[in-house]
């Protein structure tokens, strides 16, 4: 009796447990509220930070193409149609995301605008254009231009392209052609599929296949096309 009650006086007479049960408690509530809250706030907070990542998206890309033909209809435009060569220093150079062109291939429904950089986001709003090797590039560089679109959408008409066909891109500081030399179908993972250590300027466009296949396939459709006409980017005229 004397241990029970030695126990049950504490809890009645020491000024420590008026303070230590209390703090205990409420560490414990706050510590069960937070774990609470955070559970059932995750994914709205997953929803604003996609919200405000969509918003800078867009803030930041470029429609460079759009404004080149506003800039020509007002004749505010110091772009020469007949240029050969263009100093590189002088163009907008496009940042992942812009839209800098346009491109279509006769005989065929492509007809799709032009942006740099290839993710997805890019993709489900048209062509893309690789950049991710020194080997690669735009329109009018030298160097090998590596096109991806959605076999579904925007390069289902690469199954209708036959050789001798010609390619054209226009871009916001340019007219490009190119006509097709070859086309094939190759896996996705072929090194041999393209060759970026070219110096001569190249066109590859390439969709998943088969054409009309959903979702993730092996294999992948490439057209091949050589240069024919559009002005050269140089670094410097002079």
């Amino acid at each position: 009796m004397t241990h029970s009650s030695s126990n049950r006086s504490f809890l009645r007479k020491s000024w420590a447990a008026y303070i230590a049960v209390p703090i205990l408690f409420a560490v414990i509530s706050i510590g069960a509220l937070f774990l609470l809250s955070n559970a059932l706030l995750s994914p709205y907070k997953e929803m604003v930070g996609w919200f405000f990542s969509k918003s800078e998206e867009i803030e930041t890309n470029r429609d460079l193409y759009s404004q080149a033909i506003a800039d020509a209809q007002n004749g505010t435009t110091t772009q020469d149609n007949t240029a050969q060569t263009i100093d590189k220093q002088t163009i907008t150079y496009p940042y992942p995301g812009d839209r800098y062109g346009e491109i279509s291939i006769a005989g065929t429904t492509v007809s799709a605008p032009l942006y740099y950089g290839d993710d997805t986001a890019t993709l489900n709003k048209g062509v893309g254009t690789f950049k991710d090797d020194v080997g690669v590039g735009i329109p009018g560089e030298g160097k090998t231009i590596l096109l991806a679109g959605h076999n579904n959408t925007f390069f289902n008409g690469l199954q209708q392209v036959e050789v001798g066909d010609i390619v054209t891109i226009e871009t916001h500081y340019g007219t490009y052609t190119y006509e097709v030399t070859d086309m094939g179908v190759k896996d996705y993972q072929d090194a041999t599929a393209y060759d970026f250590t070219r110096t001569d300027e190249n066109l590859i466009m390439y969709t998943c296949y088969p054409f009309d296949a959903l979702g993730f396939t092996s294999d992948r459709y490439f057209v091949y096309a050589k240069y024919v006409s559009g002005p050269v980017l140089v670094d410097g005229e002079g």
